[in-house]
């Protein structure tokens, strides 16, 4: 019985292993997809956030009071504000992903 035991409790903890491996390769694929997609998305915020500031420079040199009522800045901070939520929700998305794996990992070895 003794040898039965010791082999139940061994292949349960390689089984509860392999679980957790699983996991956590399903995690970093997740969050590798995530990251990449969230360096192209800093990469557009950062042109977009340009944009703005060349806009903005353009009507200052042009002598503009009301720059701020402008429609052209109106549109650019539009576009600037969703580009910062699309980085926003990434960077949720690869937290989530992160804290999804640590419950599975606890309520694996649990």
């Amino acid at each position: 019985m003794e040898q039965n035991d010791v082999i139940r409790k061994a292949s349960g903890a390689v089984f509860k292993g392999i679980k957790v491996a699983w996991a956590w390769s399903v995690s970093f694929v997740k969050i590798r997809v995530y990251k990449l997609r969230l360096r192209v998305a800093k990469r557009d915020l950062d042109g977009r956030t340009a944009r703005l500031g060349m806009e903005f420079y353009a009507l200052y040199r042009r002598g503009e009071t009301e720059i701020l009522k402008s429609v052209v800045i109106t549109q650019q901070l539009k576009i600037v504000e969703e580009a910062e939520s699309q980085v926003l929700d990434l960077q949720s998305r690869i937290d989530t992903v992160d804290e999804e794996y640590r419950k599975k990992k606890d309520a694996i070895k649990a």
